[in-house]
């Protein structure tokens, strides 16, 4: 009985650091059905498909049909080329997920008024309405600071899901509508937000907006309440928020 329960708990564990890497990577949410609902072979699929990314590809299709970005090898010395195979894929092929992944590779290289333009332009047929879409393309507005936009389009995305916002979209929301000055409003979220945030970013920029508008207390008080959780945190917390901790960090000493 020992043995099968130590088994039984090495797999369980196997499968959440799985899910973990998932969530971690922001890999697309179907891996997590498989994990959970294929346990042992799901986790071998993935781990396959992680190590061999042209397995599954159709990195061969000559039309460049349903033509996937990981069929590419990403060069870290010239980035540039990668975009263009990419820019070749959606010519050959003009097709919403290659304009999604060429949008995701320009994102990733900081072009982001190109990366929001295709972001739009996946938006389209069976994708009109997909969500996680949606919120890539608002923070790609975000980041070329097209702040009306980007708050039109989170808008829209809750209108879609009014129910099942995501902690990310949430803070997007609140960040975009402290940037078009309706300061209100952004603390209402914001206090909303950081009752159910995971992690010290939320709280932290909530801090920061605060203090900048002149709420020394209040914000003295969400610096308190990080500082109280960050000393009851273990390990692996404080290297996961390992970036904002330091901010958080040199913050504090304001008040020693």
């Amino acid at each position: 009985m020992t043995v099968i329960f130590i088994a039984a708990a090495i797999i369980v564990l196997i499968h959440v650091l799985f899910i973990f890497h998932v969530i971690k990577n922001k890999q697309p949410r179907y891996w997590l059905w498989a994990i959970i609902a294929l346990p042992c072979i799901g986790c071998a699929i993935y781990l396959l498909e992680m190590r061999r990314p042209n397995l599954f590809s159709l990195s061969n299709n000559r039309d460049g049909k349903n033509l996937n970005a990981r069929s590419y090898t990403k060069d870290e010395d010239d980035p540039e080329c990668h975009v263009r195979k990419l820019y070749n894929a959606l010519l050959a092929n003009e097709t919403s997920e290659n304009h999604l992944h060429l949008a995701d590779e320009l994102a990733r290289i900081g072009r982001a008024k190109e990366a929001a333009a295709n972001y739009q332009q996946a938006l389209s047929g069976a994708a009109v309405n997909d969500t996680d879409i949606m919120l890539k393309l608002a923070h790609a507005q975000f980041a070329c600071r097209d702040m009306a936009n980007c708050q039109h389009t989170l808008e829209t995305l809750h209108q879609i899901k009014p129910h099942n916002l995501s902690q990310d979209a949430h803070l997007l929301y609140a960040r975009v509508l402290h940037k078009n000055g309706d300061l209100h409003k952004a603390i209402e979220e914001y206090r909303a937000l950081v009752e159910y945030y995971i992690g010290p970013e939320a709280r932290y920029r909530f801090y920061k907006m605060l203090r900048e508008h002149g709420d020394c207390k209040g914000a003295k008080h969400q610096l308190k309440t990080i500082a109280a959780v960050i000393s009851s945190a273990n390990a692996h917390y404080q290297e996961l928020h390992k970036e904002w901790l330091i901010k958080i960090n040199q913050e504090m000493k304001r008040y020693e």
